[in-house]
Formats: structure tokens, C-alpha cells, sequence
């Protein structure tokens, strides 16, 4: 399964940067890492690792794409999955926001939520029409009530 998760990442990924190809002229950073679990997640018996990469574009107003994959998890379950405003060190912060202090939905923030299948793998994309900032410093899984069980600085 270890070997798996690299090469499903890479699959993905390639999709995405495949699918969505930089335009002539335009600037793109991809940032990516991998997910640690939290003393938490460890208190709550997971062992999550897996992938993510974050890719900012410019070209048209702006472009950012998201796309994780983690393994771990509770088989056929929903976690809640946001980009965070600080390094997981300093326990991620709070959700990265286009704006600032705006509404709190997938629009405004970046959530690549997963869905596990009967393993507990999951892989998820968002995309969004806005260059994240700088600030979009880490992913960070939570479990159904909110704990933070596993995040990722993506550097």
C-alpha cells in the first residue's frame, strides 16, 4: 500500500498540471508535502500519511489547485480537509481565506475534503479562480468533530 499512495499521487497530480497546462508567459509555484499525524490523530489510533501539492498560477486573474491524497483513515467516511494560514508547528493556524474575514465555505476557503474508499484512502481536488497567497501555508485533516488529526506544511 506504501508504494501505492506515491504512485496515485503522481497520477494526479499529472492530471491536474496535464489538464490544467501553464499558459505561455505565466508564472506558477507548486508547493506540496506530506501529512504527519497529530498527537491527536495518534491519541485517536491513526496512523495518516500521504501527499498534497499546492499549485498557484497567475495567467487570468489567478488560479490555485489543490490536490491531496492521504491514507489512514477510517474506511467509507468524510473528513473535513482546509488549507491553513500557518505552519503545522504552530498547529496550522486558522483556514486560509480569499478574503479575509469573509464567509466561511469552500468558496472563500480551499477545501479539498476526503472521501475514503473501503481502505481509508482517499483522494481529493479543489480548485479555485484566485492566486492564494503566501499565507496558504498547510493542509490540515480534521475529524468529524473537528479534531485536527493530520497536516501537511507545504513548502
Amino acid at each position: 500500500m506504501n508504494a501505492l499512495i506515491p504512485a496515485l499521487a503522481a497520477t494526479v497530480v499529472l492530471g491536474v498540471t496535464s489538464a490544467s497546462p501553464v499558459e505561455a508567459g505565466s508564472h506558477a509555484e507548486v508547493t506540496r508535502g506530506r501529512f504527519d499525524t497529530t498527537p491527536a490523530g495518534e491519541d485517536r489510533d491513526f496512523d495518516i500519511k500521504g501527499r498534497a501539492v499546492m499549485i498557484r498560477k497567475d495567467a487570468g486573474g489567478g488560479r490555485t489547485i489543490v490536490v491531496s491524497v492521504a491514507r489512514g483513515l477510517e474506511p467509507n467516511t468524510t473528513y473535513g480537509s482546509h488549507v491553513h494560514n500557518a505552519p503545522c508547528a504552530t498547529g496550522g493556524g486558522g483556514h486560509y481565506q480569499h478574503i479575509v474575514g469573509g464567509v466561511v465555505d469552500d468558496e472563500n476557503e480551499i477545501w479539498p475534503t476526503l472521501h475514503t474508499n473501503r481502505r481509508g484512502v482517499a483522494v481529493a481536488k479543489a480548485t479555485h479562480d484566485h492566486r492564494a497567497r503566501p499565507d496558504a501555508q498547510s493542509i490540515v485533516i480534521h475529524d468529524g468533530d473537528g479534531v485536527r488529526i493530520a497536516c501537511l506544511d507545504l513548502t
